[in-house]
């Protein structure tokens, strides 16, 4: 069934602010979880609400959160988010160093103690938005081979370009556990090559996935990556490393609390001549038939937005138990 985004804006905001939050906060939690919807990482979307929803009842997420924000340095901050849901904490964080960003230059933020952030292109996409050239990182619960130990460790790149930003975001595993949570909720198969099972054996079953670890890119490139994520998101900016996060489907109470941190970067006080650099790449790569980077999640976005967003009925039946009804009928 499609749905128009004004409805599913309006039911996905109906839904959090029913939870406690206050209407800010519901807003930003449609925001994330839609714009993930309509980009295609459906891994991230409407899929994570039944989650978000146990977390927030069961208090392993606060829906009145006094989030807190220490100015360390001129250009270093870190927010204690005192358990705000993900997307509350990141798009304050984003408010917060986008001004610090211009006022310095370069800025760096670290957030603490929020639930699971959503995508990262949520972020980085709207400090690029503002001129910034922006990075973020995350660790999160393990997930790759091997142990698994490390976790998926998504990393993030928002660039401002014309006509759009170039929008990097990726996890440092052959695919976004996300979509492995998703085809297990289906009973759908996953590709060869995406995961292990317990064992270490190659899987298709998405179930046996979840119980192994996912393959990452690159093999050792790929974990060496998981590395240098942890420690930027894990023993620099959060307060637990992913060994010590709990898994999506443990008890809601126990809600990971993963470590993101976001630069900003100020092309101007680099000097001049960004803008014509970036228009130069930019039209190298279409020379060669390259994809720009965060064109296809544009693309996507645009499509939906006319069209509406396509909800399945496994999807709609999940969400009718959280007493979220929709009617569908179409285009916006």
């Amino acid at each position: 069934m499609k749905v128009p985004y004004s409805e599913l804006r309006q039911v996905v905001f109906s839904h959090f602010h029913h939870l406690g939050l206050s209407p800010d906060h519901a807003e930003a939690m449609a925001e994330v979880i839609l714009e993930a919807e309509l980009e295609g990482n459906v891994g991230h979307g409407l899929t994570r609400i039944t989650q978000y929803t146990a977390q927030l009842q069961a208090g392993g997420l606060n829906p009145r959160p006094e989030m807190r924000l220490g100015r360390t340095r001129p250009s270093v901050a870190v927010l204690h988010a005192d358990g705000a849901p993900g997307p509350v904490a990141g798009l304050w964080a984003v408010q917060v160093l986008s001004q610090m960003a211009r006022e310095q230059g370069s800025a760096t933020l670290a957030v603490r103690g929020a639930g699971h952030v959503g995508v990262l292109s949520a972020y980085v996409g709207r400090l690029a938005q503002q001129g910034l050239v922006a990075l973020a990182f995350a660790n999160t619960p393990p997930a790759i081979a091997p142990g698994p130990v490390l976790g998926t460790n998504p990393i993030a790149l928002g660039a401002p370009a014309d006509p759009q930003p170039v929008i990097i975001d990726t996890s440092i595993s052959v695919v976004a556990r996300g979509k492995i949570i998703a085809a297990a909720k289906k009973g759908e198969p996953i590709p060869q090559g995406w995961a292990l099972d317990k064992e270490g054996r190659p899987t298709t079953d998405a179930k046996a996935a979840l119980d192994g670890s996912l393959i990452p890119i690159g093999d050792g490139k790929g974990f060496a990556l998981a590395v240098l994520v942890e420690i930027l998101a894990g023993a620099l900016a959060g307060e637990a490393l992913s060994p010590d996060l709990p898994l999506p489907w443990m008890p809601p109470e126990q809600a990971a609390k993963p470590g993101l941190l976001l630069l900003g970067l100020e092309p101007s006080a680099f000097g001049a001549g960004y803008a014509g650099r970036m228009a130069q790449l930019i039209h190298a790569l279409e020379a060669v038939g390259g994809r720009i980077p965060g064109a296809r999640r544009a693309a996507l976005r645009e499509k939906a937005m006319q069209e509406g967003v396509e909800v399945s009925e496994t999807l709609q039946a999940e969400l009718g138990k959280l007493g979220m009804r929709l009617q569908g009928g179409g285009n916006t």
